[in-house]
């Protein structure tokens, strides 16, 4: 999901689970309301958690570009890269 004005989501996990709480658009949505990628990220997935019981993961990029992802799963494969920075990776 993605917003011009928030930023986007990728999400990964027990898609029934994402679908119930529109994982993306709920995560893209806190940043819209001031939270940063990191916060707005686990703040998704604790609702994830908290509302269905459900096993995901997000990463998120707002209109700045900083990026934020969590999980709830044993482990997530991620990797990004921001203009000017390094690759970030990690399983």
């Amino acid at each position: 999901y993605a917003d011009i004005l928030s930023g986007g989501c990728s999400s990964t996990g027990w898609g029934e689970s994402i679908i119930k709480v529109l994982l993306a658009k709920t995560a893209t949505d806190l940043m819209g309301a001031g939270q940063s990628p990191a916060e707005a990220a686990r703040a998704a997935i604790g609702l994830l958690q908290r509302r269905v019981h459900g096993l995901g993961g997000v990463i998120l990029l707002n209109a700045a570009g900083d990026v934020g992802f969590a999980f709830n799963t044993p482990r997530m494969a991620y990797a990004y890269r921001v203009a000017g920075g390094d690759e970030v990776f990690g399983v």
